[in-house]
């Protein structure tokens, strides 16, 4: 191949890496304030409900971080920030007490929840009021270890599949039985994107 051919093959690829790299890096609007205009046509809300059903995915949300209480449309009190273990033991207890079957989200679903529009947190505000910025516990461990698990950091949704077990961090928890399931190779491209991150 000669140097024309060469060089017609990787500007066009070099220029648009570049762009991409500055549509990456470009300053995102909060969402708290980029929402309030907005629609809000995914979730269905009932009011002073603190579960929100995804249309998109069929999963039940608890709209409040575990430990937190919804009152008129606010998330009150401290989130519990627990091990993976003890996230996984408190979605059991909290499922006998209220006698409707939670969990600690999958990987995938919080990753569905993600906005790719605003950050600070990068989820719909409207849905779940203040959600703290930093990792969230998932319930999917890592694949070639059993000391590490899958988050997601709430800032720009951004997934980290590196989380020691031992780290003390908040969850979201779903009722997600009826829920529409990503096909198995989508689930693991999601996770294998974020393992290398």
């Amino acid at each position: 191949m000669n140097v024309k051919k060469k060089l017609w093959i990787i500007v066009p690829v070099s220029i648009s890496l570049l762009s991409a790299s500055c549509e990456f890096r470009k300053n995102l609007p909060s969402c708290e304030s980029f929402l309030k205009e907005k629609a809000q046509n995914r979730f269905l809300l009932k009011d002073a409900s603190p579960v929100a059903f995804d249309r998109l995915t069929k999963i039940k949300w608890y709209r409040c971080s575990a430990g937190q209480i919804f009152v008129e449309n606010k998330c009150k009190g401290e989130p519990l920030k627990l091990t993976w273990l003890e996230a996984q033991s408190f979605a059991r207890e909290f499922s006998e007490s209220s006698g409707e079957k939670w969990k600690v989200a999958q990987y995938w679903q919080l990753r569905e929840l993600q906005r790719d529009d605003c950050i600070n947190p990068a989820l719909d505000t409207r849905v779940f009021p203040n959600l703290e910025i930093g990792h969230y516990w998932s319930r999917d461990e890592h694949i070639f270890s059993d000391r590490i698990a899958c988050s997601l950091y709430t800032y720009k949704g951004q997934g980290y599949c590196w989380q020691r077990k031992n780290s003390e961090l908040p969850f979201l928890l779903v009722s997600d039985e009826n829920a529409k399931q990503i096909t198995l190779l989508g689930r693991i491209n999601r996770m294998l994107i974020d393992f290398f991150n």
